[in-house]
């Protein structure tokens, strides 16, 4: 039984923001997981709505949505449609200031549309949407019309519509099996390799991180602990994110390296004891 995967990505990153901050979602792990639950053989795709990041976003958001991006396109099987979003404002009924803000354009009907196209073309056999926006539920009323089954998938139901609950076939509760598709530890990788890097490297790793403090700091940003583990291009430290894993476990462990969240994002950084070990280096 085939599967499409339908995420609302804004409305589904703020519900899992909202109800599981701190963990960053593996997006395999969550499609394969959701395939296994409702009864599905094979993941015919997953489509990844969202609005693009605006040059005068919040830098940290739009470095984190951008990563989040990039790391979908290269998943088989994904495929993210990326929409325009729009400066407006209104004024408060309250105070009467002129409030600004951005909205998304066509990411729901865009949606909406493939859903019905895809069920239409007989694609797949259930969709699965990930989101708890009102808005939807006629989409889903159209696909159970045509023989296809609809389930939605939140984190909780604080924000989900009662109303879409109702049109749907069945809801998914995420935040039942986190666990199974999320780092819950900031930096706990779904695979792990052999041989273990030698802790020679350790002071290695704690200079390019270091590095890359100076380098995304003179910027107004922070460095990612996926970021620093996937894609930062090191000097003499290991390629592969577990043997990178394995070297700044241990530097959390001797307090030279320190885990925190930012914008629901893990990050890493050196403590002082480690900025003092790493000594100055200059970023490129």
């Amino acid at each position: 039984m085939r599967v499409a995967l339908f995420f609302d990505g804004k409305n589904h990153m703020k519900n899992l923001q909202r109800a599981a901050e701190g963990h960053w979602l593996n997006h395999g792990a969550l499609a394969d997981w959701v395939v296994n639950f409702v009864g599905g053989t094979e993941l015919f795709a997953a489509y990844y709505y969202t609005g693009i990041p605006l040059p005068t976003d919040e830098t940290n958001h739009r470095r984190a949505l951008t990563d989040l991006l990039e790391e979908l396109d290269k998943r088989p099987g994904f495929f993210v449609k990326r929409f325009n979003r729009r400066i407006t404002s209104r004024e408060c009924p309250h105070c009467g200031e002129l409030i600004t803000y951005t909205e998304e354009k066509m990411v729901d009907t865009s949606l909406v549309a493939d859903m019905i196209l895809l069920a239409v073309q007989d694609a797949y056999d259930v969709a699965v949407v990930f989101s708890g926006d009102l808005d939807l539920a006629p989409g889903l009323d159209a696909v159970h019309s045509l023989g296809k089954k609809a389930w939605i998938a939140t984190f909780g139901d604080t924000s989900l519509s009662r109303t879409l609950a109702r049109a749907a076939w069945g809801h998914i509760d995420l935040l039942d099996q986190i666990e199974a598709f999320s780092y819950g530890d900031l930096l706990q990788l779904p695979t792990r390799v052999e041989p273990r890097v030698p802790e020679e490297v350790d002071s290695q790793v704690l200079r390019e991180l270091r590095r890359a403090e100076i380098h995304f700091g003179s910027r107004g940003g922070f460095v990612g602990a996926r970021f620093f583990l996937h894609r930062w291009k090191g000097r003499e430290i290991p390629d592969h994110p577990e043997l990178r894993r394995q070297s700044v476990e241990r530097l959390v462990e001797s307090q030279l390296v320190e885990l925190y969240t930012m914008d629901g994002q893990a990050a890493v950084r050196t403590s002082e004891q480690g900025q003092a070990e790493a000594g100055e280096v200059a970023a490129e």
